[in-house]
């Protein structure tokens, strides 16, 4: 099992230990071993090996062997015992937007609900109501929340299959029978939700695909389904498919697959215009030996990029040459939002200055939360203050990359934000982000971000809509209203990398774009290896047609407080 594997685990089993109501301190060892185990940079194989896992601070006897046991075995029986008692689902309680672990426990202990399903039943049947400090309001937000997930259930969030697909990738790459592997799809497309998990591979046995997968946790019944595909679920049922193919029509298959209904129904229509074969699945008449860019060139078109293959309008952006050079991971220069464990974050000021200068940014700004994010650690006046001076020493001591002073404000219900212009004004950048008072009406809400956006300091407003993948939608705001106001004031909206946020959408990048906003592109680390994971952010750039010049990252921080004169500051 790899490192991410065995800290959920861990993560799990504080959770199923906290909804049965079992003794918080030994729930909160298995949260700590599973925070640990996020921040190590080496293998627990090798340090199981050296015999130095204990020395590991958060790491005692018995997690120590419940690691081993993990690496020996693929299992953890302490685990699969609690999931037998408490049931398979009782943890999908816990993804319901306003539902905790103590929520969730109550529901389990005082009407027994192990599931979905067991929570909808309780509420049809007015069960909820029948326990304490429950009111008619509350149920109705659970209703809500719930519902949303239910609908949600069709889809995964792409952080909840990047495991499963790290892995799927990993078994099939070291099978000897394929040749070329290839993610395809939605998955290729870069969705953040994703309907499916498909693979292409060149191989001449799909038996082999077969075995393959049959060696992976959490790929339940591989079988053979055509000549083509070779057919598996993941993760609860999660559909995964392998395409099996050989050289010849290894880039059809790809390009048939990657894109959308719509596209390829497009792409259709220009077939039969020219008296083209249709693209279709499967492919036994397609001319052989053709590259994708072969394909959309016998049609007349340049080669689009999967990104923008979910466009309904983007061939006809390809027939016009109108299509966008899209911003690479490559053109940024910075990252704009990251906590340290000042607030909520898991490294240290320098731990996250010196990694980011190890990934060659030429300026970073430290943004920990303000003092109304109390459950975030967030700094008040007097601790903000501190670290200002710390961020100006660490600056004054690291080569070759500027750090910025900032802070990650909250914008409170009336839209002030939670510090006063004094403060603000000493700051390098300022991100203005909501994170109370989610469930107020569009129209209040949409007044309460542009009152942010016309304070004279703020610099970007952070995950615009507030949404978190799989769990909760964004709040109701008009963001016609809010990109107008961020034009006509200077302030960029952020992309925010977070897997879990993925926040602006690609349908509202557009939006922003059309209204001459700039978007930047940030990390929102909240730990060292957070730090990478910028290419979510670019990913989401991309396929809202974003070019290098849209992106407020892209710039030196010279140019960057030309473009935003008064919002950007600091600097050696």
């Amino acid at each position: 099992m790899r490192n991410d594997e065995i800290g959920e685990v861990f993560r799990n089993i504080g959770n199923l230990l906290k909804i049965k109501g079992d003794d918080s301190f030994r729930a909160r060892i298995y949260d700590r071993a599973a925070e640990t185990i996020d921040e190590l940079s080496a293998d627990l194989y090798g340090l199981a090996e050296e015999g130095t896992l204990r020395s590991i601070p958060g790491i005692g006897e018995a997690i120590e062997q419940k690691i081993i046991e993990m690496l020996e075995t693929g299992r953890c029986r302490f685990h699969d015992n609690l999931i037998e008692e408490m049931g398979p689902d009782v943890l999908d309680l816990i993804a319901i937007r306003g539902v905790g672990v103590k929520t969730a426990g109550r529901f389990y202990s005082e009407l027994g609900v192990k599931s979905l399903s067991d929570l909808r039943a309780a509420i049809d049947g007015d069960r909820l109501t029948q326990m304490k400090r429950m009111g008619a309001k509350t149920i109705a937000s659970i209703d809500e929340g719930l519902q949303f997930l239910e609908a949600q259930r069709k889809l995964r969030p792409l952080r909840q299959i990047l495991p499963i697909a790290a892995a799927v990738f990993d078994a099939l790459k070291n099978c000897s029978d394929i040749k070329r592997l290839d993610f395809t799809g939605d998955f290729r497309r870069h969705e953040e939700m994703l309907q499916s998990l498909a693979l292409v591979a060149e191989c001449s046995s799909a038996q082999a695909i077969v075995e393959a997968l049959s060696g992976v946790k959490g790929v339940v019944s591989p079988a053979i389904l055509d000549d083509v595909r070779v057919v598996a679920s993941v993760d609860r049922g999660f559909p995964l498919r392998v395409y099996c193919t050989s050289e010849a029509e290894y880039e059809a298959i790809l390009a048939v697959t990657t894109g959308t209904d719509t596209h390829l129904t497009q792409l259709n229509q220009i077939a039969s215009s020219q008296g083209i074969e249709p693209i279709g699945e499967p492919l036994p008449d397609w001319p052989k030996n053709r590259t994708e860019t072969d394909i959309y060139g016998q049609l007349g078109l340049p080669f689009i990029v999967p990104e923008l293959r979910s466009n309904a309008d983007s061939i006809e952006a390809a027939s016009t040459d109108n299509l966008p050079t899209l911003i690479e991971q490559s053109d940024l220069r910075c990252d704009l939002h990251m906590h340290t464990d000042w607030s909520d974050g898991r490294g240290t000021l320098r731990q996250m200055v010196e990694t980011a200068a190890s990934l060659g940014h030429e300026y970073i700004a430290i943004t920990d939360h303000s003092k109304s994010s109390r459950v975030a650690n967030g700094l008040t006046a007097e601790r903000l203050s501190a670290q200002i001076q710390q961020v100006r020493e660490i600056n004054t001591e690291i080569d070759g990359m500027e750090v910025l002073a900032g802070s990650e404000v909250d914008i409170l219900k009336d839209g002030s934000l939670d510090f006063p212009n004094e403060l603000l004004a000493q700051l390098d950048i300022v991100i203005a982000s909501v994170h109370e008072g989610l469930s107020m009406g569009e129209s209040e809400m949409t007044d309460r971000i542009i009152r942010a956006i016309e304070n004279p300091y703020v610099t970007i407003i952070g995950h615009p809509t507030g949404r978190v993948l799989g769990h909760r939608p964004g709040y109701a705001v008009n963001l016609e209203a809010v990109a107008d106001a961020a034009a006509a004031h200077g302030v960029a909206l952020e992309i925010n990398a977070a897997p879990s946020r993925l926040d602006l959408e690609p349908s509202a990048v557009r939006q922003a774009l059309a209204r001459g906003v700039l978007l930047s592109v940030n990390t929102d680390a909240h730990s060292v290896p957070d730090l990478e994971r910028a290419l979510f952010g670019i990913n989401v750039a991309r396929r809202g047609w974003l070019e290098k010049t849209n992106v407020l990252n892209t710039y030196p921080l010279a140019t960057v407080k030309e473009i935003m004169p008064g919002r950007v500051r600091g600097g050696k």
